[in-house]
């Protein structure tokens, strides 16, 4: 990246996830020669994933590598000429199904914008403004081992964390926020554009944010959540069984079995509830990111 970089002319916008209108939108508000950095997930469930990254190769922005370019550059070549489908091409969950359709069988354009992604970086570090997908202020040493990609990828803040890092400020995605979740040092930036919500662009140095709602035209991805609310609580400690069968039974009206269900399920049944989760996650009935997170807290 250049060294002779005007801070305050750059702004680093979140995930966009095919959300081209919306994209135009944001970019009209800001000035014309201004200089853009993605945090990634430019990709997946929005209507014009083709678009976004065509838009941003064309117009030679940069962008670091987000968790669904890294499922777009792994899975993509299997899923066209292989027939052979993983989560990220057949469960409309991961929002891969999208992507192939913006392609609309343009196989010049989509193995062009492929190998484009294989060049992404993992980070972009402008002056102490260090821009990653996942939360990265934790691995900041570790930036140039290539062991921690996937924490580069996937690793996200939760509430309460704060990570001494005197050096840099992390700028990240990945993490949905209502609004942008600031620190002593990093501002997390996803504000949930593709579910409805708003895309953010963030100026260095001043670090004001800027911020346009969905234009309607580029989402209508959704994941319906089978909540607490939706079940029949059983009095009987003892009724796993039951409880899984409920579960079941009403799972076919959902996507998703939803994070505050799991830890009651855990928190309720102990080990027997852990093993529900793993049978859970082995159902697709949840996200390996759920699981992870409830039984790594238990």
């Amino acid at each position: 990246m250049r060294k002779d970089r005007d801070i305050e002319n750059i702004y680093v916008v979140g995930d966009v996830h095919g959300c081209f209108h919306t994209l135009q939108n944001l970019i009209g508000r800001l000035p014309k020669d201004a200089e853009l950095i993605f945090v990634g997930d430019l990709c997946d469930k929005g209507n014009f994933s083709r678009d976004v990254i065509d838009f941003v190769i064309q117009n030679g922005y940069d962008c670091v590598k987000g968790n669904h370019e890294h499922l777009m550059e792994v899975y993509l070549e299997d899923a066209i000429f292989h027939d052979k489908h993983s989560p990220w091409s057949s469960d409309k969950r991961y929002g891969g199904m999208l992507t192939l359709q913006s392609y609309q069988d343009d196989h010049g354009k989509m193995l062009a914008h492929l190998e484009w992604i294989k060049t992404l970086p993992i980070y972009l570090q402008v002056d102490n403004y260090f821009i990653t997908h996942g939360f990265a202020l934790p691995f900041y040493e570790h930036r140039n081992d290539p062991v921690y990609y996937k924490d580069y990828l996937l690793n996200r803040y939760e509430e309460g964390m704060e990570i001494p890092n005197d050096e840099v400020i992390n700028i990240f995605g990945h993490c949905v926020f209502e609004e942008v979740k600031t620190g002593e040092n990093f501002y997390g930036i996803d504000t949930g554009c593709s579910y409805g919500k708003k895309l953010t662009a963030i100026q260095l140095g001043s670090m004001q944010c800027y911020q346009e709602t969905m234009d309607p035209r580029d989402s209508n991805y959704s994941i319906k959540e089978l909540k607490l609310s939706h079940i029949d609580l059983p009095k009987d400690e003892h009724t796993i069984s039951h409880l899984r069968m409920h579960i079941d039974t009403l799972f076919t009206d959902f996507d998703l079995v939803s994070t505050e269900v799991a830890e009651y399920i855990v928190k309720r049944f102990g080990d027997l509830g852990k093993q529900e989760i793993e049978n859970m996650l082995e159902n697709k009935q949840l996200f390996i990111k759920q699981a992870k997170k409830i039984l790594q807290k238990n």
